[in-house]
């Protein structure tokens, strides 16, 4: 039954990344890094495209920029969404290795770790549901940490469990690949802290793992900034980013509301948990004092995994980003101690037919999925109208928008219209420029920060009704075009003669989305 186990979470995974086909924000800049590098052998370090006060940066996607652009120059929307369902599979196959791993060393359980009990597809289809908006959502270069945390993950449980550091070295050697890909290798250096002090107090050597940590801190110099580049990385982690959805709390105003499935995920595994420790807690009680049966719960816990889960939990709690690594984590240290009881109630023949019953139900959605819906990438959700009727009539100048589309509008207007900013605010931009936009949206100085910015388009999302209504009342802005969700404005000064009225026709946006005038190979 393994084997169906795999086969129906690939093809659920599957199914989930081609219906969630949105194009992230930030993947037209990763693609402009990557162009650039290939046409001219050079890595970007400066913004060329923006209007705004920029400074030297430091790219920490550069790897993902390289890849990304590589896999759709080649293969297209088909190679990105592929790519998309072998990098999250991946990461669910190396969750279900580390149950097998810590089965096959637990004592309560036979030598053959797959004999012991197979997986419940039911759970990882609420494990892959909890973390979906997270995970699933748009390829992004953190596709990349979850892949190398869970990596590590793999290799400092094998290696604590066998007592075989040997394996300690692949953590050091990918260290140099993550840190050029993605700045959540942070997340890496975390998790070897954890069994440093999770192993400390089991009393079990942690020489093996002070030395990985250090070595995999020298890995981060290997790179083509220098040592400015782990300066940035450093500085980046401490960033605040109140501006930024996905790092605020998952209680915050603004998500309290949302993110329910995670919520009650998490609940739920509080709940268990905290009934299972109980339970051991009333088996291991030696005596009436309270302290004296904690003192022996205690002795008797596992602290890495202890320590890793708890950690896990609040980093969740403090910013939505951070879900998966405590989704994960709590399905490799608690599955067989506590789920698996699931199983249980059923016969091995009952859990096989439920198993087959999942495994058609997959199938079927899978094949609906895969005939009903283009295997492609989609451009809805951005103002595509807009940028083309900027592009058809040739108007060259100065675009101001959300700082979420600043990166497809210059992909898709460089060098006609340069932008304000995009989403890599914190690395790219001089501090305080995100103000200035925030400013323009809601403050009663608007239109004189408009003027100090020398801004000649803006590309506005309606639903920014305060800076909406003074826009249409101005005499010195006019309404060109509306779609939808956004509206067009220029500059009154600006002459329109015998415009062009763009397509209204959503597949020619989707056939011509990765065109660009981005091209270097002709300077």
């Amino acid at each position: 039954m393994i084997i169906i186990f795999y086969i129906s979470l690939f093809l659920y995974i599957a199914t989930l990344s081609i219906a969630a086909n949105i194009i992230d924000y930030d993947f037209w800049a990763r693609l402009i890094v990557g162009k650039t590098f290939f046409q001219t052998g050079k890595l970007l370090n400066f913004d060329f495209q923006s209007f705004g006060p920029t400074r030297q940066w430091f790219d920490h996607e550069w790897g993902s920029s390289l890849i990304f652009y590589s896999i759709l120059d080649k293969f297209g929307d088909k190679g990105i969404i592929f790519f998309k369902i072998i990098m999250i599979f991946i990461v669910y196959f190396i969750i279900t290795k580390l149950i097998l791993l810590r089965r096959k060393h637990s004592n309560q359980t036979t030598k053959n770790p797959y004999k012991a009990a197979t997986f419940n597809i039911l759970f990882f289809i609420l494990l892959i549901q909890a973390t979906l908006d997270v995970v699933f959502v748009t390829v992004r270069c953190h596709l990349f940490t979850f892949l190398f945390f869970m990596l590590w993950f793999y290799a400092l449980e094998k290696s604590r469990l066998e007592k075989n550091y040997r394996i300690l070295w692949i953590i050091p050697v990918t260290m140099i690949v993550w840190a050029n890909i993605h700045g959540g290798c942070f997340t890496g250096l975390g998790l070897v802290a954890l069994y440093t002090v999770g192993e400390f107090l089991n009393k079990k050597p942690i020489k093996p793992y002070i030395i990985v940590f250090f070595l995999s801190l020298c890995a981060m110099f290997i790179n083509p900034y220098g040592i400015k580049y782990v300066y940035f990385l450093f500085h980046a982690i401490t960033l605040k980013r109140p501006k930024i959805t996905e790092w605020q709390s998952i209680f915050s105003k603004l998500h309290m509301f949302s993110f329910f499935k995670y919520k009650i995920w998490a609940f739920c595994i509080a709940l268990i948990t905290g009934n299972y420790l109980f339970k051991k807690y009333k088996k291991l009680a030696t005596g009436s004092k309270f302290m004296e049966n904690i003192k022996v719960l205690y002795q008797n816990l596992d602290k890495t995994k202890a320590i890793i889960l708890i950690t896990m939990f609040l980093l969740s709690i403090k910013t939505l980003r951070l879900m998966p690594f405590f989704a994960f984590t709590a399905t490799v240290f608690l599955y067989d101690d506590i789920y698996k009881s699931f199983n249980k109630k059923l016969s091995n023949k009952l859990n096989n037919i439920k198993e087959i019953f999942l495994f058609t139900l997959i199938l079927l959605s899978f094949t609906f999925t895969f005939k009903t819906q283009n295997i492609e990438t989609s451009l809805s959700g951005y103002p595509y109208v807009e940028a083309e009727f900027l592009k058809i009539n040739n108007l060259k100048g100065n675009l101001l928008a959300n700082f979420h589309y600043g990166s497809f509008l210059a992909y898709k207007l460089y060098p006609n219209n340069f932008i304000f900013m995009d989403g890599r605010y914190e690395e790219t931009y001089e501090p305080g420029l995100l103000n200035r936009l925030t400013s323009i949206y809601v403050k009663d100085n608007w239109k004189e920060e408009l003027e100090k910015q020398h801004v000649d388009f803006i590309i506005l999302e309606k639903n920014y009704e305060m800076l909406f209504k003074r826009l249409l009342d101005d005499k010195d802005w006019n309404l060109v075009m509306a779609s939808k969700k956004f509206a067009l404005f220029i500059r009154n000064d600006i002459k329109l003669n015998n415009t062009k009225k763009p397509s209204e026709d959503f597949n020619y946006y989707q056939k011509e989305k990765w065109q660009t005038n981005i091209d270097w190979s002709t300077k």
